[in-house]
């Protein structure tokens, strides 16, 4: 299995040639579902991520937008592959870390993935989220 900076880096460019291609094809319905994690307050201190993923079915192709509702540089939020650094809210040297206040991650791995905010004391008090996608 690749590994998910790879992942991140392929979707990118992905992303890229769909959007290209999209804009020359006929409007489709898209089976994919996209998430804006904690809805309305956003990726932010405070929020029950896990109260929020409860209940939400994750499947390969569906999409989480992760806005950020805050100051520039006020969170960021780190892919971890390792249930011992989500655990221990560690944020690995080569984790693939996204800061643009409006990141979109798409979920295309089966598996579970791991999301927290590096920023000193905002995993610690919460701020991290773990999906189970599915096929």
């Amino acid at each position: 299995m690749a590994s998910r900076r790879i992942t991140l880096e392929l979707a990118a460019v992905v992303v890229v040639v769909a959007a290209a291609v999209a804009g020359s094809l006929p409007a489709t319905t898209a089976s994919a579902t996209a998430y804006r994690v904690g809805d309305d307050s956003g990726w932010d201190n405070g929020v029950d991520y896990d109260a929020w993923a409860h209940g939400k079915r994750f499947k390969v192709g569906d999409t989480l937008d992760v806005e950020f509702l805050y100051a520039e540089g006020a969170h960021n939020v780190v892919v971890v592959e390792d249930e011992g650094s989500f655990e221990a809210c560690v944020a690995p040297a080569n984790a693939p870390t996204l800061s643009s206040g409006d990141d979109t991650v798409a979920l295309n791995q089966a598996g579970r993935w791991l999301f927290i905010c590096s920023f000193d004391g905002h995993c610690q008090s919460g701020m991290k989220l773990a999906v189970a996608v599915t096929h």
